[in-house]
């Protein structure tokens, strides 16, 4: 924190001033990370100070609803207050690609999935009818550990961003994201598949129709599933009507010491999820 408090002196980025009388003190806030190595271990402990200003710019902002004259009002109304230009219905934003139809709206990420397959040459690879094999379980010693593993991990760590419109490979992901540290052939396979999977499902997405606005939201876990530390993964899906609006598969924070108990842990994180 002493470094870089006085980075920031020696710089010049802030000059000491009586505080202003009848004025609002705009504050500042520190935030702690840890920078580890390639094998997991701590390298360093890093602190940034992050300066909190009253001038805002905004790059996009995106309004839905089922009414165009609420829509409309929205857009006028934040007009009169801040410079704004309307872009028109949204078709493409952040990778995401929107589509609609008398019904509803389809999105995907077709073209950020066709690059990814372009990168780790298995564009032309055979598609697979799933992203995973039934029951599969990830061991740290499953195979020969890679010699480069920097592949993996660019390929998993963009893998993660489809799980955004793909949530059935949210499982397979999480099961490879665990072993980013020291990544195997077995572990480098897996990912392939998930690969072949969306060789072969490039444009498919969600679609997201109007219908009835109930909540439901469904949970399970499998009880002491890692092989290497016995904890127990979750997952949970909620729909809006028909609509699927949030999923997730992790690992619990601990060891549950019954298939009950894992349940009710899972039943808890999917209602905190919720509210």
């Amino acid at each position: 924190m002493q470094q870089e408090y006085d980075a920031l002196i020696s710089n010049g980025t802030w000059t000491l001033c009586p505080r202003p009388l009848h004025h609002n003190v705009i504050c500042n806030k520190w935030v702690f990370k840890i920078k580890r190595k390639a094998d997991g271990t701590v390298e360093r402990f890093k602190a940034r100070l992050i300066q909190i200003y009253v001038l805002v710019y905004v790059d996009d902002i995106i309004i839905t609803g089922t009414h165009p004259h609420i829509i409309t009002n929205i857009i006028v109304k934040l007009q009169s207050e801040f410079p704004l230009k309307d872009l028109g219905p949204l078709s493409y934003f952040l990778g995401i690609q929107v589509t609609r139809d008398a019904s509803g709206l389809h999105i995907c990420q077709t073209k950020y999935i066709t690059e990814l397959l372009h990168k780790t040459q298995m564009n032309g690879a055979k598609p697979s009818k799933s992203p995973c094999t039934l029951g599969s379980k990830l061991s740290r010693l499953d195979g020969e550990t890679l010699s480069d593993p920097t592949p993996y991990r660019q390929g998993v760590g963009a893998l993660q961003k489809y799980t955004l419109t793909r949530p059935k490979i949210a499982y397979s992901i999480n099961q490879l994201c665990q072993h980013m540290h020291a990544p195997s052939t077995t572990h480098w396979t897996t990912a392939k598949r998930v690969l072949r999977y969306l060789q072969g499902t490039t444009d498919h997405g969600l679609y997201y129709n109007k219908g009835n606005l109930q909540l439901n939201a469904f949970c399970d876990s499998d009880w002491a599933g890692c092989p290497d530390d016995r904890r127990s993964t979750m997952g949970f899906t909620a729909f809006l009507g028909e609509c699927l609006i949030a999923w997730s598969a992790k690992k619990q924070a601990v060891v549950s010491r019954s298939s009950t108990e894992a349940e009710y842990r899972s039943l808890s994180i999917t209602t905190a999820e919720l509210f």
